[in-house]
This record gives structure tokens, sequence and C-alpha cells, in this order.
């Protein structure tokens, strides 16, 4: 499966894979340097795809969810913190 980040907002990300949308809940961050974070993501809320509502997501999804939201950061020099 999939994953690509369609909207990073203050509050969450959103991400889509075919016709399935997740929500993961998290915060920005005002970093001082560019080695601190730029945004903290917060792993007790990634349970649920929000379409198809009320369908748990798998543990290998969830994985696969952090990977594309770490490239995501990666990809544009910033740094992210899962907790």
């Amino acid at each position: 499966m999939h994953f690509e980040v369609v909207h990073v907002s203050r509050g969450d990300i959103r991400l889509k894979s075919r016709d399935k949308l997740v929500r993961v809940l998290g915060e920005a961050l005002i970093s001082s340097t560019p080695t601190e974070p730029s945004y903290v993501i917060y792993l007790n809320s990634l349970n649920n795809w929000d379409m198809p509502p009320d369908v748990a997501l798998t543990e290998t999804e969830k994985q696969e969810i952090i990977r594309a939201i770490r490239k995501y950061f990666q990809d544009r020099d910033s740094v992210v913190e899962f907790e």
C-alpha cells in the first residue's frame, strides 16, 4: 500500500492511499535550528481510517503511514518527531 501526504496543517496531517483517507493528529512546532523537530506526530491518534469510516488500521498500514510522513519531512529538510 502506498500512502501520499495530501495536506499538512498546524494540528493534523492527512494522507491517502487510492480511495482511502487517514488523518493523523500532530502539532507544528517553531524550531530554532534545522536539527530541531518542526512537527510532532501523536501516534496514539493513528487508529482508524477516516474513509472508510470506523475501519481499524493494520499494524502494517500504520508503519507505512509513518514512513510516508517521515519521507515527506525529509524531502523538505525538516525533522519530524513521533510520540
